[in-house]
């Protein structure tokens, strides 16, 4: 009987911090990143990232410095890693960073090809 208990306690602390830092590291992509992607063309160089978690889903949106907005599309976070898209002008863009702190760095894969991009999150 002891010996189940302690299986049990064991069990239920490893399930506990698993869950723990799925939650982490989600919290860490949560909110706004500021962004550049200096080789993308004229209007899409700047902005934010926005990712938002609503009932337990992730969701967000580019939004552009001129104010245009698009939704990200197929968001997925393992890892430290960031993955998703958007709709540009009718083209599905891919976007995927890596997460350093309060730091991302990735690649947009446009049609025309991939473009560096950083970002910072806004505290």
């Amino acid at each position: 009987m002891k010996k189940f208990l302690l299986f049990l306690f064991v069990t239920t602390l490893f399930v506990g911090s698993l869950s723990a830092d799925n939650k982490n590291s989600e919290s860490g992509l949560i909110g706004e990143w500021k962004f550049e992607c200096p080789s993308a063309p004229y209007g899409y160089t700047a902005g934010s990232i926005f990712v938002l978690k609503k009932e337990g889903k992730l969701e967000g949106y580019v939004k552009f410095s001129d104010g245009y907005k698009i939704d990200l599309k197929n968001i997925d976070f393992s890892e430290n890693t960031f993955k998703s898209g958007i709709y540009v002008d009718y083209e599905y863009v891919g976007l995927k960073a890596t997460l350093d702190g309060t730091k991302m760095k990735g690649t947009a894969n446009s049609p025309e090809g991939d473009l560096s991009f950083t970002a910072n999150k806004v505290e």
